[in-house]
């Protein structure tokens, strides 16, 4: 496998923008799904195993979102400047 890398910064760039996009969905869709929780009509011992699946989902979910898809973006925009860099140099 090669080391060579045959991409326009813009794109790289363009992907790290999508990730962050995708990352700040994901955040507010948790936010949408935990209020509409708060705030159904629902007591019983079936709402309490539901919410604690929920919990737990959420959790790995945010690890993820914050973990790993931050520094994916963070990876990408460092490609991004190292090409941009590079490219600078030839011209």
């Amino acid at each position: 496998m090669s080391d060579l890398v045959n991409a326009r910064p813009e794109d790289i760039r363009k992907l790290a923008t999508a990730l962050a996009t995708y990352r700040q969905e994901v955040v507010g869709a948790g936010r949408k799904v935990q209020s509409a929780l708060g705030a159904a009509h629902w007591h019983d011992g079936q709402k309490d195993k539901f919410e604690a699946r929920y919990r737990d989902l959420q959790k790995s979910i945010d690890r993820f979102v914050g973990g790993d898809v931050d520094a994916m973006i963070k990876c990408l925009n460092a490609l991004a400047a190292k090409l941009a860099d590079i490219q600078s140099m030839r011209m």
